[in-house]
């Protein structure tokens, strides 16, 4: 048995298989018009939202910078305002007797 591999144009014949629906192309450009807004609206909200969140991440991000910048600022001044009292209370004389007279080990 041989097959044939080859199909002919004139088997098929003229008959078109498929059909287009009425106004199809009349009505194809609002359809696709209709489709994009629809979803561009949806895409507008989702990155919407995204962009409140990272406003939101930045914002709490720049404040916490903000109080660790303040708080390290006031750690160092109480650390430096206590040095400086420490070293106002001590006679300066008494400081240099006491590295002075040391007794060498």
């Amino acid at each position: 048995m041989k097959k044939n591999n080859k199909i002919s144009l004139d088997e098929i014949g003229r008959e078109l298989p498929f059909t287009v629906p009425e106004n199809y192309f009349e009505h194809f450009a609002l359809q696709i018009d209709e489709q994009i807004n629809r979803n561009s609206a949806s895409n507008h909200r989702f990155l919407r939202r995204w962009m409140y969140a990272a406003a939101a991440f930045v914002g709490i991000f720049m404040l916490g910078q903000t109080y660790y910048k303040v708080h390290q600022t006031s750690v160092t001044q109480k650390t430096d305002t206590y040095e400086a009292y420490v070293l106002s209370q001590v006679n300066e004389a008494s400081m240099v007797d006491y590295y002075v007279d040391e007794p060498a080990k």
